[in-house]
């Protein structure tokens, strides 16, 4: 197989082959890479001037950054939907080359290779036999994770999909609607900073610097460029009390961030948001709702609790041997 990389600096060539990849996503595109503000270099793979494969490489003062970057995902390889229309036994063998063709030519380049796999990415062996036969330049590793996928198409209306989601959330739900309770699109960022320092606070946590930068770049740069949207819920007296952001690509809806005052968690007014959100994704003609890690106890079991099913993804990291 004759390949060839490439660092692409064309953004919207980039996006064109996110937008139809199976491993595509909202964290991969460069307007929400953009907003990270870190270097990152799109680099692709191609074989006979066709686009085979792209990776995503983040970096900051030109060494490559660990994967997971902080509030995002699937930040790894992507594939030609080509290659996913082959039939499975001639699939295999083509990713396989071309992921280890891939890592091959970053081992030279890099001292470390880091990504957050897309859940479609389901054959590890090339990471897994990277340095096979020279175990001391340093191998893998791979750590498992799960996010939790709601697939919008197996039900036609809301009330049939509110049948199937937790008693408890339904209860909460329409106990919520019996409430004066208010729920609007906002632009305003402060709310949900405001809020979402109030959730941490609560829990006996003070947020980094660096996370109150990237809640709000990720979310200003989310409306600015219209990819996603601010739902703040209010008090009768108008005070906000909780909000949401949901980011949007072609495909699915992301439960990006969450954030509540902690005086009013019993109204129930986080489990409307979500539902919410969940009804407005369907209205979208969106496939499915990605809840973006169900990774910790408590807000795992609450995003599962919406019917979510949990979905293994891969974190793997090489770094070579000092």
């Amino acid at each position: 197989m004759s390949l060839r990389l490439t660092v692409c600096n064309e953004k919207k060539k980039w996006d064109d082959f996110v937008e139809t990849s199976p491993q595509g996503n909202i964290f991969c595109t460069t307007q929400f890479l953009d907003a990270l503000r870190e270097d990152y270099d799109m680099l692709l793979i191609e074989k006979n001037n066709q686009l085979k494969m792209g990776a995503i490489i983040l970096k900051q003062n030109g060494n490559l950054l660990k994967a997971p970057y902080p509030f995002t995902m699937y930040q790894g390889i992507l594939f030609d939907n080509s290659i996913y229309n082959m039939p499975r036994h001639r699939r295999v063998k083509v990713v396989l080359e071309i992921t280890q063709y891939l890592l091959a030519c970053l081992k030279e380049y890099y001292n470390c290779i880091s990504f957050c796999l897309h859940y479609n990415v389901d054959d590890l062996r090339s990471f897994q036999w990277f340095n096979y036969h020279e175990p001391q330049k340093g191998q893998f590793l791979i750590t498992l994770r799960y996010t939790g996928i709601l697939d919008l198409s197996t039900w036609e209306s809301f009330d049939q999909y509110l049948l199937n989601i937790r008693t408890v959330r339904r209860q909460e739900y329409n106990h919520f609607k019996s409430r004066k309770f208010t729920l609007a699109l906002s632009n305003d960022i402060d709310i949900l900073d405001n809020l979402h320092d109030k959730t941490f606070g609560r829990q006996g946590i003070e947020r980094k610097a660096e996370e109150v930068r990237l809640l709000r770049s990720i979310t200003s740069t989310a409306l600015a460029k219209e990819y996603g949207q601010l739902l703040v819920c209010r008090t009768p007296e108008g005070i906000p009390i909780s909000a949401t952001v949901f980011l949007y690509d072609n495909r699915c809806g992301y439960y990006m961030f969450a954030a509540n005052d902690p005086g009013y968690r019993k109204t129930g007014c986080g489990t409307y948001l979500m539902l919410e959100n969940i009804r407005q994704c369907k209205e979208k003609g969106l496939l499915k709702v990605d809840m973006v890690g169900i990774n910790s106890p408590g807000r795992g079991d609450f995003k599962t609790s919406f019917n979510a099913v949990q979905v293994p993804y891969f974190i793997v990291h090489w770094e070579k041997p000092a």
